[in-house]
């Protein structure tokens, strides 16, 4: 389905809801790694876009044990690793 929306070239793959999650957010807390991977590889989305509490796919990956997306967000190269949240934690101290 999803691939379906994206081929029509008119949806807007980093607009975000309320919270800020966009479509990436979304796919890495539902471990959806097909998903995330047709984001970041035909996309080109936005890896760093914050939600509310300003976490990125990455920390939001991190938080919830989602290592394959993890991998393939690192892999991307476009992730800034050193991003904080709204805390001050970046995605080291909730690795740790």
């Amino acid at each position: 389905m999803i691939e379906l929306l994206i081929d029509t070239a008119k949806v807007d793959v980093d607009l975000r809801d309320n919270d800020g999650w966009t479509l990436l957010s979304l796919a890495v807390l539902k471990g959806q790694e097909a998903t995330a991977n047709l984001l970041l590889d035909v996309c080109k989305v936005n890896v760093d876009l914050k939600d509310k509490y300003g976490r990125t796919p990455l920390l939001l990956a991190i938080q919830n044990g989602k290592d394959a997306i993890v991998k393939q967000l690192l892999d991307n190269g476009k992730v800034d690793v050193n991003s904080k949240d709204n805390n001050g934690w970046t995605p080291l101290s909730w690795a740790a």
